[in-house]
């Protein structure tokens, strides 16, 4: 009996759960989506009056104020260009100021593929700097997302990724540095021949390399736009920062007073009953998962706000190292639960809306030997 109890109680929870979790990884736009969705389809839920308003976005139409305008101009942010991403990364990993000098020149020889189109040598006498800092500072990009960044030669590029990958066969190693051309042309019985091994054992490292990606930079685009209606709003107030979570959009919801009288008529036919019943736990379920929403994200940007005060007032460049781990033991959470709360999250800072995900720093991998293939 006990079993068959605590089983019918996984049963019920694993529903709410799985709605909660689909809850927290909306962004403000999918959330009033799905709340007009449930105002329509559960007849306990009901909108009560409008909330008041913490920042209006002013009406659309002729005329706008230069304060409309800056509104809407703040909502309108550019997918982030690989430089961004990796300069972001600098200031977080770099650590003297000669470095970040030094890493500023090489990213901005990275072209929209990922490779580095300078020599070491001319940034080096471009910047008066010595070699072996900038093949130094050149390391440390190399440890950057996306994997593999950073690199002069497709073999070294792939060679970076596997190393990041904690890939160490060295056969494999042996298969990029000398034979991608024949990689390309599935000359793989030459390539067995030449490295005097079973062609069976090749075929297997193979699959791994055509896996990896020879333009890491590719999926940044510095031209693309995106349209966003900010989930939180960090503004300056005084000498401190206040969070605000944006629900202006989101109708305001409470159980209906109506439906919960008709819930207690004795009169009642069964099936009605359970049907009201259903619909009446249902509602509250709903409520609670978008209360939790509410409160997870705003310990999650309370965390964010103690360590990246700089950042936010001034800019990203100003982003200290910090992982969802690091959040995640601080609010006592689970890592799963911060990486759901800030997906398709966007935060309006006094200078602009930005990704929540861009306060979060890839985990640094500590720096490799050279590679090199024998």
């Amino acid at each position: 009996m006990e079993l068959r109890q605590r089983l019918e109680l996984k049963r019920l929870l694993v529903p709410q759960l799985q709605q909660s979790l689909k809850i927290l990884t909306l962004s403000t736009l999918d959330l009033k989506a799905m709340v007009e969705e449930e105002l329509v389809n559960n007849p306990f839920l009901e909108e009560t009056a409008p909330k008041k308003v913490v920042s209006k976005p002013p009406p659309s139409g002729r005329g706008l104020s230069s304060e409309e305008l800056d509104y809407r101009l703040s909502l309108v942010t550019k997918k982030s260009s690989l430089q961004d991403v990796l300069l972001r990364q600098l200031g977080m990993f770099a650590a003297t100021d000669e470095e970040i000098r030094i890493g500023q020149e090489i990213i901005g020889n990275i072209d929209d593929n990922g490779y580095l189109k300078a020599t070491l040598e001319e940034i080096a006498n471009r910047l008066q700097a010595l070699p072996e800092e900038v093949e130094k500072a050149l390391k440390l990009i190399q440890q950057f997302e996306p994997p593999g960044v950073g690199a002069r030669t497709i073999s070294e590029c792939l060679l970076i990724q596997l190393e990041l990958a904690n890939e160490k066969d060295p056969l494999l190693m042996k298969i990029v540095g000398f034979h991608l051309e024949d990689v390309a042309k599935k000359n793989y019985t030459l390539i067995a021949k030449d490295l005097k091994e079973p062609q069976e054992k090749i075929e297997p490292l193979i699959k791994k390399i055509l896996k990896l990606d020879p333009k890491p930079g590719r999926n940044y685009s510095s031209e693309e736009i995106q349209h966003v209606i900010p989930d939180i709003i960090i503004n300056e107030k005084d000498e401190d920062l206040e969070i605000t979570i944006n629900n202006e959009d989101i109708p305001d919801l409470d159980i209906s007073q109506t439906y919960k009288d008709m819930l207690k008529s004795v009169d009642l036919d069964p099936a009605a009953k359970e049907f009201l019943t259903q619909k009446m736990r249902n509602a509250l379920e709903f409520l609670r998962a978008i209360s939790k929403r509410q409160t997870t994200l705003r310990r999650i940007v309370e965390t964010i706000v103690e360590v990246q005060q700089d950042a936010i007032r001034a800019n990203l460049s100003h982003l200290k190292p910090l992982t969802l781990q690091d959040v995640a033991q601080k609010i006592e959470m689970h890592e799963s639960t911060v990486s759901r709360a800030i997906m398709n999250k966007y935060v309006k800072l006094p200078y602009g809306v930005v990704a929540l995900k861009d306060f979060f720093s890839s985990r640094i991998h500590k720096i490799p030997r050279r590679i090199v293939a024998k």
